[in-house]
């Protein structure tokens, strides 16, 4: 089961990892890691892997920028096989 956010095309995951956030962001996973580590850009852990929530990074953009709060996403499962 992927899950979604956005209109359901699959073109935006709810989760991020490292590299795809750098890579939204235009830094490098290492400035990203180190942002991490500072506790600046939302994460969670599961097991050895760090994941960002898409969500939580839009907010963080927009706090960093001065900008008023996203609006939230609407969430999407996709069609689960059987």
């Amino acid at each position: 089961m992927n899950v979604m956010v956005g209109n359901g095309n699959g073109s935006e995951t709810l989760l991020l990892t490292v590299r795809e956030a750098a890579k939204l962001l235009r830094i490098s996973p290492n400035t990203c890691y180190e942002l991490i580590r500072q506790g600046r850009i939302p994460h969670i852990r599961l097991g050895r892997r760090i994941l960002i929530p898409r969500h939580g990074l839009e907010q963080w953009i927009a706090q960093e920028a001065g900008l008023p709060e996203p609006p939230p996403p609407v969430v999407s499962f996709g069609a689960q096989r059987h």
